[in-house]
């Protein structure tokens, strides 16, 4: 049996595969839970980042991200069930790493008037820009500001000093007052374990 697609819908198929492609080897097996030390460790410095909040919960589940990454927006479209419920509040670390635009777009989403808003723009029209680049749908931001610049930096000195070898990366604290990391994109299972494990 044939399926036929639109040409819009064959263009995503083969930009998405192609946008994946420089990431090989730069993100690590998902699922890979990272070292209780060095989860610890990145916690010790986590309230130094700067973060977009999703929610009122009074547990914490930090991500770090790129505006540019499949992988970022395939977690956020699976964490959509759990905003603003389970009593855990999201925070999204963003990172300008991955591609040229990515640096300007997380910036765009930080100096934007609502910067949770600009968030959801980025993922909600993650696709294909104009000019044919993968990634996130916010305009990059053609100035930086000093601030934003520093929040950045910050955010990138917190996740280097770290080592972690890729995104998203998922941070949170479990009943036994240990943090928990895990590099990549779990199950839907493992989603759920995370978020009833957080404290």
């Amino acid at each position: 049996m044939s399926i036929s697609r639109s040409p819009r819908s064959m263009r995503r198929r083969i930009l998405g595969a192609l946008a994946v492609l420089p990431l090989v080897g730069v993100l690590p097996q998902a699922h890979a839970a990272q070292g209780a030390d060095q989860a610890d460790a990145l916690w010790s410095q986590i309230h130094q980042a700067t973060w977009i909040g999703e929610g009122q919960g009074k547990r914490a589940i930090y991500i770090f991200f790129d505006p540019n990454c499949p992988y970022c927006h395939r977690l956020y479209g699976m964490l959509r069930p759990f905003v603003g419920k389970a009593d855990v509040q999201l925070r999204w670390i963003v990172l300008g790493i991955l591609t040229p635009s990515s640096l300007p777009k997380a910036a765009a989403i930080l100096q934007a008037a609502n910067p949770r808003r600009a968030f959801h723009t980025n993922e909600a029209d993650y696709d294909f820009a104009a000019n044919g680049q993968p990634g996130g749908g916010i305009t990059p931001a053609t100035t930086i500001t000093s601030k934003v610049r520093q929040e950045l930096a910050r955010n990138l000195a917190i996740y280097r000093a770290n080592k972690l070898p890729g995104v998203p990366a998922l941070l949170w604290q479990t009943a036994s007052a240990h943090a928990s990391l895990l590099v990549g994109v779990p199950s839907e299972a493992e989603l759920k374990d995370i978020i009833s494990s957080c404290r």
